[in-house]
């Protein structure tokens, strides 16, 4: 019975701390004051603040209290996403990092794959194309199949590593990809640079694949940029979730 609550109390809490109700660095009310506000008992209150704990936006110092912790700074994937549901913008440095972890992992796994890649893999990845061809004006499905396009050379690659943490990144990658694809002239450019990444790869040109995946990403964050102009902040324009996509 205290789980559901408990829930609810966490969920609350969270998003008072993302809205900076209780800004980072500042001591959370006490579990009796904290009690008293949701009407219910300590051990509810309990419950949410070791959740809020758990997906490190608290840290309680022993005989002290609760603090807010620096999850910007500190956090996990998990928590930038849970930070991205509820404030519904993503913070322009926030952005660039994105963005520079893609330009790392995916130009040396195009490279990695160019190796590696099958019959099947670039028979999928022309499927995947031909889907996006007959979507151009549907961001959700744009959305969809870009991700799995690049998840796809990620694996083929073989990176372990890279794999995993591509996969975790999912729900974040959603969010600045659908912006990506309401931009005028993206969906279309995107596609023909995916097209050049394909033949590198049916060609088994490590050097060309590299060049052409670093191609597909200058061009997505030249127009990311391009958009954004001086904001500081990107405005989330459709939904990020635990399951992306």
């Amino acid at each position: 019975m205290s789980t559901g609550l408990s829930t609810r109390i966490f969920e609350e809490m969270r998003t008072a701390i993302i809205n900076e109700i209780y800004p980072i660095g500042s001591k959370l009310p006490t579990e009796r004051e904290l009690a008293e506000k949701y009407g219910t008992g300590r051990f509810a209150v309990r419950e949410a603040i070791a959740m809020l704990t758990r997906d490190g936006f608290v840290e309680t110092v022993p005989q002290s209290g609760s603090y807010v912790k620096d999850f910007y700074s500190d956090g996990s994937l998990d928590t930038l996403v849970q930070t991205l549901r509820i404030r519904r913008v993503i913070e322009r440095e926030t952005l660039v990092s994105l963005l520079k972890f893609r330009v790392t992992v995916e130009t040396g796994a195009a490279a990695g794959a160019a190796l590696r890649i099958t019959a099947g893999d670039l028979a999928y990845l022309r499927a995947n194309l031909e889907k996006k061809e007959a979507n151009l004006g549907n961001i959700a499905v744009l959305t969809q199949c870009d991700y799995d396009f690049h998840y796809k050379v990620v694996s083929i690659s073989g990176d372990i590593v890279s794999r995993l943490v591509f996969q975790s990144f999912k729900p974040i990658y959603s969010f600045f990809t659908e912006f990506f694809y309401s931009l005028k002239e993206a969906p279309r450019t995107s596609l023909e640079l995916n097209r050049v990444l394909v033949k590198a790869l049916e060609q088994g040109d490590g050097r060309s694949s590299f060049k052409a995946m670093e191609a597909i990403l200058q061009f997505a964050e030249h127009k990311i940029f391009e958009a954004v102009g001086d904001r500081e902040q990107l405005i989330v324009i459709g939904r990020v979730n635990r399951g992306g996509g």
